[in-house]
């Protein structure tokens, strides 16, 4: 058999990328030998070089078609993870893709200008906006130096600049480190400055310090609106105000399908990522619409009444859970009943062990997260990016034997129990929350729909941390 020509004609990065593994199934390159039918067949040789001219030209050419380099990478790895050619292991093949399309990214940096997608935009001298609580902001501009009264804000503003996401963070409250310590460590590996970033406590519990704040001369301070009646009450804004401090409100938990969109692009407008921001806005209403438009479809009748055991733990009593926002608005747009709505305000609060025993819900939701910085005795759901499936099942099945009496309810006898990230309910990562809610309460309608999958992609298209772990598990297996 003749060993084919390597071509380098290109039409397409996406038929660069199947060409590509064409070619290293033959063994395409300089050493290939030609093929002979051996006794026992020997797994191809990648040559590396070869390999990495064809990335290159794949890069060049997507260039001249407004696709980013890191879209490339994207298409590169999802071809590896579907590669099944004999003799190759995945593992190896990843290696060696891996390292060559990060030397061509690298090459590309240095010799490229910033993609146009991350690119600062013209920056006016100064805006004015409406932020989620109505107020009317004006914002000298640039900004530079922002304080966080909401560590978690971070989740949006990497998608929005995830070159480095931090360089303009001169303060936050600490909640990423002790509420998603997960998360934390994924960015603390690639920007290890955050370690020293100064921190402040909450604004809704009277205790951040407006002269630290003020001290570190901030252009703008970002307030969740959860705590936008306290930060009047303690006259926090008014004093940031008056010392020429910005003060923006913007909105991801109590309302987070309401004010997901317009608050992106409030932290677009700051940080001068408007066109990232409605890349951003466009993705999260695929993944929500696709929910939305199915839900319409089912019966009153058809939707299961849900219990969210929210912040799980043995030590702890049942039953902590979401009223009609947050979490608990996402089980009724995904299709459920969520029981909170009916006996708690809003923001949520505690059911009585009885109510839930007396309800005999059909699903039983726990959130958890890796809360081992604040809670070292355990007895949660861990979840998030170094949470292997296997044990975060171990943990939900413990929970529930845990609680008195469950072992009379529907869900429990059903298998209908379950687990989900905790930081879904304070970000707009929730379009993943709101699609498995919905194919765990009507697993015909929503058989072809796959959660993790699409929050893989969220992180390939937008963030500068890789996806991995576990954000939700089922009781049974």
């Amino acid at each position: 058999m003749t060993r084919p020509k390597c071509t380098k004609s290109f039409m397409t990065p996406v038929l660069v990328i199947l060409g590509l593994f064409a070619l290293i199934a033959v063994g395409c390159g300089p050493s290939a030998p030609v093929q002979q039918p051996p006794a026992v067949e020997a797994a191809p040789v990648i040559d590396e070089e070869a390999l990495r001219t064809l990335i290159q030209e794949a890069v060049e050419s997507a260039a001249t078609e407004s696709a980013a380099p890191k879209d490339i990478r994207g298409m590169v790895e999802d071809a590896v993870a579907a590669n099944t050619t004999p003799g190759v292991t995945s593992e190896e093949l990843q290696a060696s893709v891996g390292k060559a399309v990060s030397e061509v990214l690298a090459a590309q940096e240095t010799a490229q200008p910033q993609p146009a997608a991350t690119q600062p935009e013209t920056v006016p001298d100064s805006i004015i906006l409406t932020d989620i609580a109505g107020r009317t902001v004006s914002i000298e501009r640039p900004v530079e130096r922002v304080i966080l009264t909401e560590g978690r804000h971070i989740y949006v503003i990497a998608a929005l600049q995830p070159d480095n996401p931090f360089d303009r963070i001169v303060g936050w409250r600490p909640d990423l480190k002790s509420a998603d310590g997960d998360g934390y460590r994924k960015y603390l590996e690639l920007f290890p400055e955050i370690d020293n970033i100064p921190e402040f406590g909450r604004v809704d519990r009277g205790d951040f310090s407006v002269e630290q704040a003020i001290a570190l001369e901030p252009d703008v301070v970002t307030l969740g609106l959860n705590s936008l009646a306290r930060a009047k009450e303690s006259e926090v804004i008014d004093q940031l105000t008056e010392a020429g401090i910005a003060v923006v409100v913007v909105d991801f938990r109590l309302f987070p399908l309401e004010n997901s969109v317009p608050s992106t692009y409030l932290l677009g407008r700051l940080f001068n990522q408007e066109k990232r921001a409605r890349a951003f806005v466009d993705f999260y209403l695929q993944q929500v619409n696709q929910v939305y438009s199915r839900v319409a479809q089912i019966e009153e009748a058809d939707k299961p009444l849900v219990f969210m055991d929210r912040g799980a733990r043995l030590s702890a009593e049942c039953c902590r859970s979401y009223g009609s926002g947050s979490l608990g608005l996402m089980v009724e747009r995904a299709g459920g009943i969520n029981l909170g709505s009916e006996f708690l305000p809003t923001n949520g609060g505690t059911l009585n062990p009885e109510q839930i025993l007396i309800a005999n819900p059909d699903h039983i939701i726990a959130t958890g997260s890796n809360w081992y910085l604040n809670r070292p005795e355990g007895g949660f759901v861990s979840l998030g990016y170094f949470t292997e499936p296997s044990e975060a099942r171990v943990l939900l099945n413990a929970l529930v034997e845990g609680r008195s009496g469950w072992d009379s309810l529907d869900a429990v006898k059903n298998g209908r129990y379950h687990a989900v990230w905790h930081q879904f309910y304070r970000s707009p990562y929730h379009f993943v929350a709101l699609q498995q809610f919905a194919k765990w309460f009507h697993p015909e309608e929503f058989k072809d729909m796959d959660p993790a999958a699409n929050f893989a992609e969220f992180h390939r298209r937008f963030l500068p941390i890789s996806y991995s772990g576990a954000f939700f598990v089922d009781g049974v297996e």
